[in-house]
């Protein structure tokens, strides 16, 4: 009922202006890094695993946000054929899709097609794979490879700036595919991913490890850049892919012949980037 109650009001907010304000109070580290001290003791932040002493080594509460963590940190798990978890935070969801809808998508009232922005984009994905993973404000907010691949394509697809916690997605679950979202699809050769970025509520803006703006400040129509032969380029299971500028969600979705999930992994449960989350399947002769 609650759940229900906010999500009415999001669309009663200016949900945009929230998001600025949030992400002009974030660019302020304040005398002595007093949002991020208070930031860091509210969610009970690690602060010896940061790559920068805390607060000194940080010129706003945006940069201790995206931070990254000391070397080593985040080490994928299990070798080259793992289908390594691509961020820290909560899963909610894992399992199959079936045809092109969500793995629970009876009624849930959003379809890949929705979530990746048309039938071209989501047809390699009928009957494969979906995890999401909600990144609270207490999690490393830097996202990385499941899988080594090589990039495709970069859809930048606008939208509302809902929030994406859980109990509202719950009561509406197609915020995933109606919020502002950027796609980054990947071919590995013996099948393809695609990990999207979902924004939020106070989401300031995505950055990716490429060339390309993905921002708030390019034009709101849906935007695709495609790489054709050797021009995308060639990432490792575990290198820096994206970060959000505050926090959101995050979604995997794979092709059928690609991956097996791990059966222990099971919504709700805490992970974190480099987990196990699954195997690639053997490669059919």
């Amino acid at each position: 009922m609650l759940a229900r109650l906010l999500v009415r009001l999001h669309f009663i907010l200016p949900l945009l202006t929230l998001s600025r304000l949030a992400a002009r109070v974030s660019r302020f580290r304040g005398p002595g890094g007093i949002l991020i001290r208070a930031f860091a003791w509210l969610f009970s932040i690690d602060r010896e695993e940061a790559a920068s002493p805390v607060p000194q080594g940080y010129a706003s509460l945006s940069e201790f946000f995206s931070r990254e963590l000391k070397e080593g940190a985040r080490i994928p798990e299990n070798g080259e054929e793992c289908v390594a978890c691509p961020a820290d935070g909560l899963l909610t969801r894992i399992g199959e899709i079936n045809g092109t809808s969500h793995p629970q998508a009876k009624g849930a009232g959003y379809s890949i097609e929705e979530l990746l922005g048309g039938v071209r984009c989501a047809a390699p994905y009928e009957d494969g794979h979906l995890a999401v993973i909600y990144l609270r404000p207490s999690d490393y907010h830097r996202v990385r490879m499941p899988l080594a691949g090589q990039l495709r394509e970069v859809a930048y697809l606008p939208g509302r700036r809902l929030s994406v916690n859980p109990a509202i997605i719950d009561a509406a679950p197609a915020v995933l595919a109606t919020n502002e979202r950027v796609a980054l699809h990947f071919d590995t050769g013996a099948g393809k991913f695609c990990v999207v970025m979902i924004g939020a509520l106070n989401v300031g803006s995505i950055s990716t490890a490429f060339d390309i703006r993905t921002d708030a400040s390019i034009p709101p129509v849906p935007t695709r850049w495609r790489f054709h032969g050797p021009r995308g380029a060639k990432c490792e299971r575990g290198d820096y892919l994206a970060h959000f500028n505050l926090g959101s969600t995050v979604v995997l979705v794979a092709t059928r012949d690609l991956l097996a999930w791990l059966p222990e992994r099971k919504p709700v449960e805490e992970v974190r980037c480099g987990q196990a989350l699954g195997q690639r399947l053997p490669l059919e002769v």
